[in-house]
């Protein structure tokens, strides 16, 4: 009796469940903060002031925000277009007849890849902003700003 139920069920039970558990998963996935794509080994918003930069080290780091924001634009402009595609791949994922381990790895890789290519874009401009540091200066700001 129970089967039977079931099977009158199934047609509206697993695609009922399956939203249900998209929404649940996206809704995680999108609750995320922005700052999730931030490396987390800086302190956000170290106060520079206390280096005492020159004017000339105020210039390059302006302009180093800026090419910062450009990399954190662009990282979001790729977030956006595999958002675009991410509910049906896993859609397909789920509903598949088996589980496709390459297809779990290739969504995972491309769900992941715009935040790993910010997360370098970020090392390579803190690099240079230290690379602009007197000795002082960076010892002070590895005492302060790294975590």
């Amino acid at each position: 009796m129970e089967n039977a139920v079931f099977a009158v069920l199934k047609p509206y039970f697993v695609p009922h469940f399956l939203s249900v558990f998209l929404l649940v998963y996206s809704s995680l996935i999108y609750a995320a903060p922005v700052s999730s794509m931030q490396l987390d080994d800086f302190h956000p918003n170290c106060d520079v002031r206390q280096l005492g930069l020159t004017q000339s080290q105020q210039n390059s780091l302006r302009k180093i925000r800026s090419e910062y924001r450009q990399a954190a634009d662009k990282a979001y402009r790729k977030t956006v277009r595999s958002d675009r595609t991410r509910r049906q791949t896993i859609i397909k994922i789920l509903s598949g007849n088996m589980f496709d381990q390459n297809a779990a790895r290739d969504y995972v890789e491309n769900r992941y890849l715009p935040n790993m290519d910010f997360a370098v874009d970020e090392l390579a401009i803190q690099y240079r902003f230290y690379q602009l540091l007197n000795d002082r200066q960076r010892q002070q700001w590895l005492a302060t700003c790294l975590r």
